[in-house]
């Protein structure tokens, strides 16, 4: 499969698109989702994303090594899709505004089920508000720097460290309140 795809980009042949956009959809599906909450709207993110890496995917670098393309390649779709996403709420106003709905949550320890789904957690996630969510995905799932953040979201460095210790206070309460655990 990455042979194909390496050998399509060489040749800068467009019928490999196809076989790219089949193979990592549900990829890039999954991380929209993680920042939009419409699924209609994650989908289009996730088509602008494709159009974006269709325009300059033949100029992307790599050597003829399948594992390591693989994984460059995967990751530059990653990071084409997280700007598509943060681009839209940017655009959309929605998102990105200053909530300081929090109360002063303890920081505590909080159990957890063995059996945690990812709609469970997903569910969890569309709770936090949007910027609290946006910075913890940036954060801790896509492993960006505050720093970076900061730069991406047009926040001072400081207030991306807050919103992401915010969202872990409001998820562990999200968690508990849900799965009835009571300190």
């Amino acid at each position: 499969m990455f042979q194909e795809i390496i050998k399509g980009l060489s040749a800068r042949d467009e019928r490999i698109q196809e076989r790219i956009y089949v193979h990592y959809w549900g990829y890039l599906m999954g991380i929209s989702t993680r920042y939009i909450k419409d699924r209609s709207t994650a989908k289009e993110v996730v088509n602008d994303s494709f159009m974006k890496a269709f325009k300059t995917m033949y100029d992307f670098r790599h050597d003829n090594d399948s594992l390591t393309f693989q994984k460059t390649f995967k990751a530059w779709l990653a990071t084409i899709t997280v700007r598509t996403s943060l681009d839209r709420l940017r655009a959309n106003k929605l998102a990105l505004t200053l909530v300081e709905e929090y109360n002063d949550i303890g920081d505590s320890y909080v159990a957890v089920e063995e059996q945690l789904f990812v709609e469970d957690v997903m569910k969890l996630l569309y709770e936090l508000p949007d910027l609290h969510r946006t910075v913890f995905n940036l954060y801790e799932i896509e492993g960006y720097s505050h720093d970076e953040i900061s730069s991406l979201i047009n926040i001072p460095v400081s207030s991306s460290r807050t919103y992401l210790t915010r969202a872990k206070q409001k998820l562990r309460t999200l968690y508990s309140d849900s799965m009835n655990i009571h300190k």
